[in-house]
């Protein structure tokens, strides 16, 4: 811990010890570093035909249900974050993900209250990493769409937020739409958070970034031209916004 002062609107509370840290070392200290999530192999017991996994990081600002994410099945682990600033954010990380889990996850998504607006929290989405998945070729897909898909994916990088900036070339660190630094995945900070106003918007998201994962594994690096890449990702886009809309209305009318 450092010896900055702080007032109490200024500090992290640890809801695991009781104690109060500054932004930075609230996410450091020893009884934060003790809640390292214990992953599942999602596809243990069964044969692998395609490794396409996802993982969300669900930030929630302010006091919410914490003993249903705790709870569920999905999620492995929690942590406070230094971009939350209200009384009982934390942040919770979810298992690893195959495409079969997507409904049991929008339903927990679907559940999630607080008592404030959220605008400061983020839901960042983890995909699984092959040599073929590569940072740069994100980038042209991310690039391609427009203000309205990137809304109806629930992504930010076209707004002004300082937390996923898309910049070419720049995949490192935490203000990145793009973060290529963890070992077995890619992070995609651009997601905003994910909670009961925008989870219809889960499903196209999802969709999406499968859609394009799997367009990229057909290609070896670099048989991809720039324009094929971004003429795909505004047909996924469009193709997973479509039929989420429909499903959507299907289930209304259920």
């Amino acid at each position: 811990m450092c010896d900055d002062r702080l007032c109490s609107h200024c500090q992290e509370y640890c809801e695991q010890c009781g104690e109060r840290y500054c932004p930075y070392c609230c996410e450091r200290h020893a009884c934060a570093n003790t809640q390292d999530p214990c992953y599942r192999d999602p596809y243990e017991g069964r044969p692998v035909r395609e490794p396409f996994t996802f993982g969300l990081e669900i930030e929630v600002d302010g006091n919410h249900d914490t003993d249903m994410l705790r709870n569920h099945r999905l999620i492995a682990g929690w942590c406070p974050d230094g971009s939350l600033h209200h009384d009982g954010s934390l942040e919770y990380q979810s298992e690893p993900m195959t495409m079969s889990q997507l409904t049991e996850i929008r339903r927990l998504v679907e559940r999630i209250a607080t008592d404030t607006d959220n605008t400061l929290s983020g839901g960042h989405m983890h995909i699984s990493r092959t040599g073929r998945q590569t940072p740069a070729r994100w980038y042209w897909a991310l690039e391609a769409l427009d203000g309205t898909q990137c809304e109806a994916l629930n992504m930010r990088h076209m707004t002004d937020t300082r937390w996923c900036e898309l910049i070419h070339g720049d995949y490192c660190g935490k203000d990145t739409a793009i973060n290529d630094t963890h070992r077995h995945t890619i992070e995609f900070r651009t997601f905003g958070p994910w909670h009961h106003d925008t989870a219809g918007r889960l499903d196209a998201a999802v969709h999406y970034m499968h859609a394009m994962w799997r367009f990229f594994q057909k290609f070896p690096v670099p048989k991809l031209k720039t324009r094929d890449i971004q003429a795909m990702s505004r047909v996924a886009a469009t193709q997973a916004i479509n039929d989420t809309n429909a499903t959507t209305a299907g289930r209304r009318r259920i």
